[in-house]
C-alpha cells in the first residue's frame, strides 16, 4: 500500500548528504553531533519523499481567526560556516524547507498562498561538539510554498554575523522585493525585512497609451563598517528610479540598527511605501 507515512527517525540520508556536501573536516565539524543539535526541531520524516521535515506555519492565516495554516515542509541546509569571533568559534546554519506534504504526511503540490519555510541557527562549542546559542527553525520566506536559497553569510556587527538574501513576489502584475536580515539576538533571531524594490509594470494600470507612468524603484545595500551604532554598522541603501513624479538618482539613506526592533526603514524612506 503506498501512501506517505511519518516517524520519527535517527537518521536522513538527505540530510547526512547534505552536510557531508559542505566541505568541513571531520576533526572540524562532527556532522553527527550537529545533527543531533537539530533533529529535535525538524522531527518529522516522511518515507514517502525521503526527507526529514517538520509542520509549521505556512506564511498564510486564515481571514478570521487569523490563526495561521500549517504545511509540511521538507528541509535542507542552504548554507553552514564556522566564524572565528571574539567570543569563540560559532557556527551559523541556515535551514530551508519546500512545502511537500500535508498534516498527514500526503505529497501536496506547491502553491502561491504558501511561503517557503526558513530557519537559523547559531552554535557553539560544547566538548566535542556544538549546542545551541541563537536559534529560530521556522520563519518564512520564499514565494509559492519554496524555501528561499543562496543566503550569504554577512558581518553586521564587530563580532555578530547573519544571513542575508532578498525575496520577490508578484502579485496582479506588481512585484516587489525585499531585503532579508537574519541576526542573532539572544536565544532568538532577528528578522528584518526591508523593501528593496517595486514595480507595477505588469499591471494593467500603467504604462499604457493614455496611462501614467510606471513605478519602478530598487535599492541597492552595503554594509558601513566605519561606525557601528547600537552596536551594529548601518546599512546604506542607494536608490535608483521613479515613483509618482518623483525621479531617484543614487539617493542614499542610512538604516540604524535599533535594540529590539532591528534594522528600521525611516518615515522617509522611498520604499517603505510600496505603491
Amino acid at each position: 500500500m503506498a501512501y506517505a507515512k511519518l516517524c520519527r527517525s535517527t537518521i536522513s540520508l538527505r540530510l547526512l548528504f547534505s552536510f557531508g556536501s559542505l566541505g568541513f573536516a571531520t576533526h572540524t565539524i562532527a556532522a553527527d553531533s550537529v545533527m543531533d543539535v537539530l533533529k529535535p526541531y525538524y522531527p518529522l520524516y516522511n518515507e514517502a519523499l525521503q526527507c526529514h521535515g517538520v509542520i509549521a506555519p505556512s506564511g498564510s492565516v486564515n481571514g478570521v481567526t487569523n490563526e495561521p495554516y500549517m504545511a509540511g515542509y521538507c528541509i535542507d541546509i542552504d548554507r553552514q560556516k564556522v566564524i572565528d569571533t571574539d567570543e569563540g568559534k560559532r557556527l551559523y546554519i541556515l535551514i530551508t524547507g519546500d512545502v511537500s506534504f500535508d498534516e498527514n504526511g500526503e505529497k501536496v503540490l506547491h502553491g502561491h498562498a504558501s511561503s517557503g519555510l526558513v530557519g537559523m541557527f547559531v552554535l557553539k562549542p560544547k566538548n566535542e561538539g556544538w549546542q545551541v546559542e541563537s536559534a529560530n527553525p521556522y520563519m518564512n520566506a520564499g514565494s509559492s510554498g519554496y524555501g528561499l536559497g543562496g543566503w550569504d553569510l554577512k558581518q553586521f556587527a564587530p563580532s555578530t554575523w547573519g544571513f542575508m538574501n532578498e525575496h520577490s513576489d508578484t502579485h496582479q502584475g506588481y512585484t516587489s522585493t525585499s531585503f532579508v536580515i537574519l541576526t542573532p539576538k539572544g536565544r532568538g533571531i532577528m528578522e528584518n525585512w526591508i523593501r528593496a524594490g517595486f514595480n507595477s509594470d505588469g499591471s494593467d494600470s500603467c504604462g499604457g497609451q493614455g496611462q501614467r507612468r510606471c513605478n519602478d524603484r530598487s535599492a541597492d545595500l552595503a554594509i558601513d563598517t566605519s561606525k557601528t551604532v547600537n552596536g551594529f554598522y548601518p546599512l546604506k541603501l542607494t536608490i535608483n528610479g521613479y515613483n509618482k513624479g518623483k525621479n531617484y538618482k543614487d539617493s542614499v539613506y542610512y538604516l540604524k540598527y535599533r535594540k529590539d526592533k532591528g534594522y528600521i526603514q525611516p518615515d522617509n524612506y522611498p520604499l517603505k511605501d510600496i505603491y
